[in-house]
């Protein structure tokens, strides 16, 4: 049997069989026959769980623990109270735990769970023990015998659903791109239960619920949820934008019916790209087929000569119809006539356009409303930046939006494409989400999974969790950077001491994949860098790459962090050793990547390329004295700004340019800082709603990297930066640029920390609000000002007198 401790860890796996009328307050995993049978690693299947109970009185106090594999919905008394659970690995399986006393009354109650396991089809994030169960156990033992797993629940399998993987018809409709999120799914009208939350009554397939038998939960290890629940809030579905063989009416509020042995489609556009759950509700239509199409934008064909056919790319305005198409994941509704039928997904879509396609049979359809439930992490958002440039508060307000976008139970690279916790995409989201929301709990998830996932050469995984391995090794060096990111912004330092075992595992794999020269030579995964160029190292994925002098500078960067982590939390005396590993690590990069002709250093000792990212980390890092390091940037950039590189040299993507502000930062150029943001301007006007993966043709529309911005305008412009580790003091050095007014706040351990500004006739005007026990310094131009906690107020004149 399963036994919880107080903090939800599983002490041990058990034969689940039937025991003893006294062994009641232990959990079984459950399920049925059909499932036990076959291997839901490969096969899907979804399942309905029912139990009544009866109560004698009101429960103050009903506390459970859930858990299924792999997903599951709990109801009580017809209502879902639960979703779940957060998706982990097998050593770290999640438990929900919640309250149903709010949801029970005195008399008959209902507790229901549907359970779904996609098998092959399942999201590639979406790890399995390859067995379908279900398992709920009461807090207090004396509640045990009402609600816990076992022999008493009813259990059936829902026919009415099917699911096929989804990158072969995201692919085919797209014709390019990599998909890893949840496949199609069709749902069967007549195979739908209607009363399945209402009564588990004989028949109908209903019959007691089996054991889950030991083998299949051997390495399942059960750890509490720690995250809140995700957000759950009905939104307005859209407008319709145009539709074919019909007259769209009040859709999506209102009824519409298309005539029988006709087509029909209509497409709304929600306004933005967003998360939700779709439902669709229909009547009648018995034959007809009704297919939700969801795309982030709409796409218009490009031919491609001397091929079959043409490619498709997104519209370059991303507001724009026309005779656009959706091109992408799709969902279906096969009717059966009834009334008020709903197809609703089981896993949560992204879409800004969706698409109802019908093609009706003998019978006349009624699509009769369209409701959206938006869903994602539950996110506040407690900074701010309103500024004189609106396009700087739109800028701010999108890059938040696509932060939303990706953040679920885990952070992921792209909700519509992916929906995988990436490192170097998640480092950016984490220090979006202690800027504007100062929660950091879904960071410190992600840390944590990062270590989890070391099962290739003691490396983190690019992306975890994940059902297939995938090593990025220059992304372990960004997770040692993601440490100390934390370090510097979160007081609690748990997540760190954690983490010094995995730390070193990484620098040891550096330190044996050095070349003679000292360079790191990647002889495994994937040495990805950015998409830019021989950058994106796609043509050494998986095989023995050049001496590369980008990463070595990646892995000194990561030695000098992670000797700041050991410093403070770990053994100083690997501190030492790995500062003395970045000398070495320095000297080499001196010697065989340099070009004293070009002032700059190169991509690899050959010396045939060179790009901005060696001249941003070699500035981020102090690889060239600091009185060196704006002149070099100035020969990586352009003298209008932007993120572009000069004629010569690779540039940086959307993603790259995080790292590139920092050094415009670190070398006392942040009054470049605006002046970098052009391309986020050109966005606006292509009316984005979330930022995108790279500039088009963009696979992805919807990718929190490019959000940067939002924690930069907050960083560089208002200034507000962490001074000591913990975030315990603050500096704050504002770079306005052109702006005449800003009010701009930064999430903080401690509470908000708020700026005022105002310029006038070459005068500055501020208002601090720091929270309670927070000081530090204000800095503009050449003068310092102490700051206090509480409200400190600052005039200066524009040479800083």
């Amino acid at each position: 049997m399963l036994a919880w401790t107080k903090n939800g860890l599983l002490l041990g796996v058990a034969v689940l069989a039937a025991r003893a009328a006294d062994a009641q307050n232990d959990a079984r995993w459950i399920s049925d026959p059909a499932a036990t049978a076959a291997d839901t690693a490969r096969a899907p299947i979804a399942l309905q769980f029912g139990r009544a109970m009866r109560l004698s009185a009101k429960q103050s106090a009903f506390r459970v623990r859930v858990s299924a594999d792999n997903r599951l919905r709990l109801f009580v008394n017809g209502r879902v109270v639960l979703e779940g659970p957060a998706r982990g690995d097998l050593a770290h399986w999640r438990y929900e735990e919640i309250d149903l006393a709010p949801y029970l009354h005195a008399g008959r109650n209902l507790v229901a769970a549907e359970v779904w396991n996609d098998g092959q089809a399942a999201p590639l994030a979406q790890i399995s023990s390859g067995r379908t169960g279900f398992t709920i156990a009461a807090q207090d033992s004396a509640q045990a015998g009402l609600i816990d797993s076992g022999p008493a629940w009813e259990v059936r399998v829902d026919t009415s659903r099917s699911v096929t993987p989804g990158m072969p018809q995201v692919i085919r409709d797209v014709g390019e791109g990599y998909y890893a999120a949840g496949g199609p799914e069709t749902i069967t009208g007549k195979e739908q239960l209607d009363d399945w939350l209402a009564s588990s009554a004989p028949g109908d397939g209903w019959h007691p619920a089996v054991p889950v038998v030991q083998s299949a939960l051997s390495d399942l290890t059960l750890v509490k949820d720690d995250l809140p629940p995700m957000a759950n809030r009905t939104v307005p579905s859209g407008r319709v934008v145009r539709t074919s063989g019909i007259h769209a009416g009040a859709f999506p509020r209102g009824a519409v019916t298309i005539p029988a042995n006709s087509e029909a489609t209509v497409l709304v556009d929600a306004g933005r790209v967003l998360s939700a759950y779709p439902a669709l509700e229909v009547s009648g239509g018995a034959g007809a087929r009704v297919t939700l199409a969801y795309a982030e934008a709409l796409y218009e064909p490009v031919p491609q000569p001397g091929q079959r056919g043409p490619r498709f790319v997104r519209m370059a305005d991303r507001a724009a119809v026309g005779n656009g198409v959706v091109r992408g994941l799709s969902d279906t509704f096969l009717p059966d006539g009834r009334s008020h039928r709903i197809l609703q997904p089981f896993w949560w879509r992204a879409w800004r356009f969706v698409e109802v396609r019908v093609r009706t049979g003998a019978a006349p359809l009624t699509i009769e409303r369209l409701d959206t439930r938006e869903t994602g992490y539950p996110f506040i958002a407690k900074g701010r930046f309103v500024s004189s440039d609106p396009e700087l508060n739109d800028i701010w307000r999108i890059g938040w939006n696509t932060a939303l976008f990706d953040a679920h139970e885990t952070y992921m690279d792209t909700a519509y494409w992916e929906q995988l916790q990436y490192i170097g995409d998640t480092r950016i989201q984490m220090l979006i989400s202690y800027d504007v929301s100062g929660d950091g709990r879904l960071a410190r998830q992600a840390l944590a999974a990062f270590d989890h996932s070391r099962v290739v050469e003691g490396l983190p995984q690019s992306a975890w969790p994940e059902t297939s391995k995938n090593v990025i090794p220059p992304f372990a060096l960004l997770w040692i950077g993601a440490l100390h990111d934390y370090w510097t912004r979160q007081p609690d330092t748990a997540p760190l001491r954690d983490a010094l075992s995995g730390m070193r595992s990484v620098l040891d794999w550096y330190s044996h994949n050095l070349a003679a020269s000292g360079i790191v030579q990647e002889k495994s995964g994937w040495p990805f860098v950015d998409w830019s160029g021989a950058l994106d190292g796609w043509t050494m994925r998986g095989g023995k790459g050049p001496e590369n002098c980008v990463i070595s500078m990646m892995y000194f960067g990561a030695l000098r962090q992670a000797a700041d982590l050991e410093n403070a939390v770990g053994d100083a005396s690997l501190g030492a050793a790995d500062l003395a590993q970045s000398d070495r690590v320095r000297s080499s990069l001196d010697t065989h990547c340099w070009d004293a002709a070009r002032g700059l250093y190169a991509d690899t000792p050959a010396k045939t390329q060179f790009s901005q990212h060696a001249a941003i980390l070699a500035v981020l890092y102090d690889l060239v004295a600091r009185d060196q390091q704006q002149a070099m940037l100035a020969r990586v950039t352009l003298p209008e700004g932007g993120i572009a590189a000069p004629a010569g040299l690779l540039g940086s993507t959307y993603y790259f340019s995080f790292y590139l502000a920092q050094a415009l930062d670190h070398a006392g150029l942040t009054d470049k800082y605006i002046g970098m943001l052009t391309p986020w301007r050109r966005m606006l006007r292509q009316h984005f709603t979330t930022f995108p993966e790279t500039p088009d043709p963009s696979r992805s529309d919807s990718h929190a990297w490019s959000g940067h911005p939002t924690s930069g305008l907050l960083t560089y412009v208002a200034g507000i930066q962490p001074a000591s580790p913990g975030f315990a003091s603050v500096r704050i050095a504002p770079h306005l640029g052109q702006l005449t007014r800003l009010d701009a706040a930064m999430a903080h351990p401690a509470g908000l920390i708020e700026t005022r500004y105002a310029v006038s006739s070459g005068r500055l005007t501020a208002t601090i609000m720091l929270p309670h026990t927070l000081k530090g310094t204000f800095e503009w131009h050449d003068r310092t000002v102490p700051l206090h906690e509480g409200r400190n107020a600052i005039t200066l004149d524009a040479a800083g007198s």
